[in-house]
Parts: structure tokens; C-alpha cells; sequence
């Protein structure tokens, strides 16, 4: 016997009240067509170097979430506000900085539970219907495809831009195996003149809409162990940004009034945002205790003390 659905309208309805439910504040569809507009971009940014210090990065399948899952007809892109207005790097005084995602519980732990609970229930009501699950681990032009969502734009400092969401927000992609009506995308960004977020980078690595990861805080912090440039380096030790860097956002007029994450879910600051910077740990399992479950645990312990030898001027 053929497999019933139900009517697709009915069912994309549904996917987007079971998203906001889960707790995304937005959700949008776009179609997994390749980004064409995109590719010669990406092949210059690559040809320029830029991806170097991103090994993960796979130019063959960014352009193509079909090349990343060859089933992928549909994404439905979720917009999950993670920011506090209580919770602001280096507030206590002679601590240093993490950026606000790294507050709270690692964001992979509660957003991909929540889409692989979505899907398997979109699985009851649409029985054949196969799904891929994506949160920031997959080469997926995740912001782009939120963009054609209709969810908002990438912002001058690339990052999106929810309008008057503003961009506290992670992103997480559910891929699906059919066809549903996309919405309307944002075809234009408004930014308008402001440059306030190329102004505030702390070491000029933002031109707009363009990051150039060599000259990035958070690639040190985060993303790699190498050796940073030395304009970098005395960067790190002037804005004391210990782990990723939140500068281009804190100046962003959209993130005046943004949609705030919800406190009960990323609980309260961890010693690392309110000790002095001088107290913070050093020792290996100390490390590993205050970062367990927290998207810090992918930085190493040696990582952690480099970082703060090169901000606090000691190894």
C-alpha cells in the first residue's frame, strides 16, 4: 500500500510550531539548492588563504548542503537567542572575557536534542521522510541558508542578523528529505552606512561582510593553537578577550532591544567569567571540572594557559 501524507502546508505549519515550542525563537524553510551567488566568493576566500587556520572547512560541500546529504530538499533553519542582559564579559572587576555562547550549558547539548526530538516526531506524521541533523558541526552555509529562510541577513561582521532579534543567536539546521514551500527570503541587508562593528574590531580582521580568521580573536582562543600575529597578540592582552570575542556585536545598533535567551536554560556565570583574572585556573583537571558540559570543553588546558600567558604577560 502507497504511504499517506498529510498535506504538506498543514505539515510545514506544524514543523514551525514544534520549533517555536522547542524553544527557537524564529523558524523559517529554504530550499537546499546550491548557492550559486556564493561560489565564487568562497572559492577567493579560499584561494586567498583565509580557511588555513579552519581545517574543517570543506569548500567542495559549502556551497551545496546536497553535496554535504544528497537527500536534503528542505531545511528548516531555527534562530535560538542564547544572550542575558546580566551576563556581560569582564563586568566583575579584573576579570577577563568569554563571549556570552560560552555561557551556560555547550549549545550542541541542547539544540540537537531538540531537532533529533523534532524530526523523530515529524517521522510519526510523515512516515518515509529522512532528516540530518546540523549544529555548527557540519560544512553548511548555515547563515545563508537562514537567510533565505527569511530569518534575517548577514550582517557587516558576517554574522546574522535576526532584524530586531538582533544576532544573540545560535542556529541550528534540520535537513529534510522533502519538498516543502520555502518562505519568503531576505533579499536585502540593513545595515545601511553604520560601520560601527568594523570600528570596534580589536584587530581590523572585519572588512564588510567579510572576516579574515588570521586577524580573529576567537580563532586564537578557540579555533587553534598557532602562533598569532603580533598585532593579535597585543590585542588579546589589550581587550582581554580570553575566549572568543563579542566586539562587533556589543556595538551593533540591532542588538540594542535583541530577543534575550531564556535564564532558567543557560543558568548563571561559571568561576571563569567572575574571577579576577589572576585566580583563574591553570591546572588541568581544575580545567576540565569548570568546563565540563560547556562548549569551552574543546579548548585544552595547555590552549587555556597559553591564552592567559599572552594576556596576562606570563606562561
Amino acid at each position: 500500500m502507497p504511504v499517506e501524507h498529510p498535506d504538506p502546508l498543514s505539515f510545514k505549519a506544524w514543523l514551525r510550531s514544534e520549533a517555536l515550542a522547542a524553544g527557537f525563537a524564529l523558524a523559517g524553510f529554504a530550499p537546499c539548492d546550491p548557492f550559486v551567488d556564493e561560489q565564487d566568493r568562497l572559492q577567493a576566500w579560499f584561494q586567498e588563504g583565509r580557511g588555513t587556520l579552519l581545517p574543517y572547512l570543506d569548500p567542495a560541500t559549502l556551497h551545496d548542503p546536497r553535496a554535504l546529504w544528497p537527500k536534503a530538499r528542505t531545511a528548516l533553519v531555527g534562530y535560538f537567542p542564547y544572550a542575558r542582559p546580566e551576563a556581560v564579559p569582564g563586568a566583575t572587576p579584573g576579570s577577563l572575557k568569554l563571549s556570552r555562547y560560552l555561557w551556560g550549558p555547550d549549545y550542541h547539548m541542547l539544540l540537537k536534542p531538540r531537532l533529533n526530538r523534532l524530526l523523530e516526531a515529524a517521522q510519526v506524521r510523515w512516515p518515509d521522510l529522512e532528516g540530518r541533523v546540523c549544529v555548527d558541526t557540519a560544512p553548511l552555509l548555515e547563515r545563508q541558508l537562514a537567510t533565505r529562510a527569511g530569518l534575517g541577513w548577514q550582517g557587516k561582521h558576517t554574522l546574522l542578523i535576526a532584524g530586531k532579534g538582533g544576532s544573540w543567536g545560535f542556529l541550528g539546521v534540520l535537513l529534510l528529505s522533502v519538498e516543502l514551500q520555502p518562505d519568503e527570503p531576505l533579499l536585502n541587508e540593513h545595515c545601511g552606512t553604520c560601520t560601527a562593528c568594523l570600528e570596534a574590531c580589536p584587530t581590523g580582521a572585519l572588512d564588510a561582510f567579510r572576516l579574515d580568521p588570521a586577524r580573529c580573536l576567537t580563532t586564537y582562543t578557540i579555533e587553534t593553537e598557532a602562533e598569532p600575529p603580533a598585532k593579535v597578540a597585543g590585542a588579546l592582552a589589550s581587550s582581554r578577550w580570553a575566549a572568543g570575542c563579542d566586539a562587533c556585536q556589543e556595538v551593533c545598533p540591532w542588538n540594542r532591544a535583541p530577543i534575550w535567551g531564556n535564564p532558567t536554560l543557560w543558568g548563571g556565570p561559571s568561576p571563569l567569567h567572575t574571577l579576577p583574572a589572576e585566580a583563574l585556573p591553570r591546572a588541568a583537571a581544575q580545567w576540565r571540572k569548570l568546563t565540563r558540559r560547556t562548549a569551552l570543553r574543546r579548548v585544552r588546558d595547555r590552549h587555556w594557559r597559553t591564552t592567559l600567558g599572552r594576556i596576562l604577560g606570563s606562561q
